[in-house]
């Protein structure tokens, strides 16, 4: 049988690991795996497209596809696994001037964040609205990637009236306008930024983790940040590859569910009751797989993306993904 040789690249993921260590296989399959952060590697799929299979901003992805250019340029297919959580903007710091002592507190607020259109900062807008009241017209917004080392290109030219958008010159910009006041809030991608003298991170332990479990029982979603992507024309030469991979990453998802909770007691004095507390809130898989069971989160994200003018029509959610996982 030949094997099928692929480029992979993700973020390091221990959902991956029993992939990365051969203990799940894909049969006639062989990927030369490529680890490293979101943001290098998702600038380097959107410029060199070099990679068969990988890890992708689920934001970018739709904002991609609605655009024929790029959605020409890049034949992308997607299979509903979805590698990680909208997580990151928890890592939230404030000027100790702002006078923001919560969320709640943000309305007429400058914040800063990596790109306005990354998955995280929609899903951010998309909690400020639903706990807040707060809309993305409420706060002015700094883009801190500046051109060039952005995932998008022209987004302030396309997005709603009202929604005010300024883009930094070089990368430092965010944290410095932070540590001035020039800017009120922010939150970096990985550790850019940290207390000093003149900020302060906003969440305390467990505050962060709650507030995401009041946003699910409301809204009936966990904001999801990446998915994975295949080429098209890898699918189109291989017809039963896609579904094989998406097979095999939920085999090796399944098997780290499993080490989990065999390793967890190594260091967790009441493991089962660290389980049982994140399953009343989360379910019992914290990373579903498939189409159906993340129908709500899509279209939540879609909805987000058209009412901002990121998207021009809402993408028949189905169709995002390769036909033969739509039954998933």
């Amino acid at each position: 049988m030949e094997t099928v040789k692929l480029k992979g690249a993700f973020s390091p993921n221990p959902r991956l690991d029993p992939l990365l260590d051969g203990t799940i296989k894909i049969p006639g399959v062989d990927i030369r795996w490529e680890s490293g952060s979101p943001r290098d590697l998702h600038l380097m799929h959107i410029e060199e497209n070099s990679c068969d299979i990988f890890e992708f901003s689920l934001s970018n992805y739709m904002i991609t596809r609605d655009k024929p250019a790029e959605r020409e340029r890049l034949r992308w297919t997607a299979l509903p696994m979805f590698l990680s959580k909208a997580f990151m903007w928890l890592a939230f710091y404030v000027n100790k001037n702002s006078g923001i002592k919560s969320l709640a507190d943000l309305r007429g607020k400058r914040l800063g964040v990596p790109d306005y259109h990354m998955t995280a900062a929609v899903w951010m807008r998309i909690v400020f609205k639903e706990l807040y009241g707060i809309l993305p017209q409420d706060i002015e917004w700094f883009n801190g990637r500046p051109p060039g080392l952005s995932h998008g290109r022209n987004i302030r030219d396309t997005v709603k009236p009202g929604i005010r958008i300024s883009q930094a010159k070089k990368s430092s910009e965010l944290k410095d306008k932070l540590d001035r006041g020039e800017l009120d809030a922010a939150y970096g991608a990985g550790d850019e930024l940290f207390e000093t003298a003149t900020v302060r991170a906003l969440f305390k332990d467990d505050e962060a983790s709650r507030m995401i479990g009041q946003f699910r029982q409301k809204a009936g979603t966990t904001p999801t940040n990446h998915v994975l992507i295949v080429q098209q024309d890898l699918c189109d030469r291989h017809p039963g590859l896609a579904k094989k991979l998406y097979t095999a990453l939920e085999a090796s998802k399944q098997e780290a569910y499993k080490r989990a909770r065999r390793y967890a007691p190594g260091y967790l004095l009441f493991a089962e009751d660290v389980f049982a507390g994140q399953e009343a809130l989360f379910g019992d898989d914290p990373f579903p797989s498939g189409i159906a069971g993340n129908m709500n989160m899509l279209k939540s994200l879609a909805n987000e993306l058209l009412e901002e003018g990121l998207i021009g029509k809402l993408p028949d959610i189905k169709g995002l993904f390769h036909e033969t996982v739509r039954g998933t």
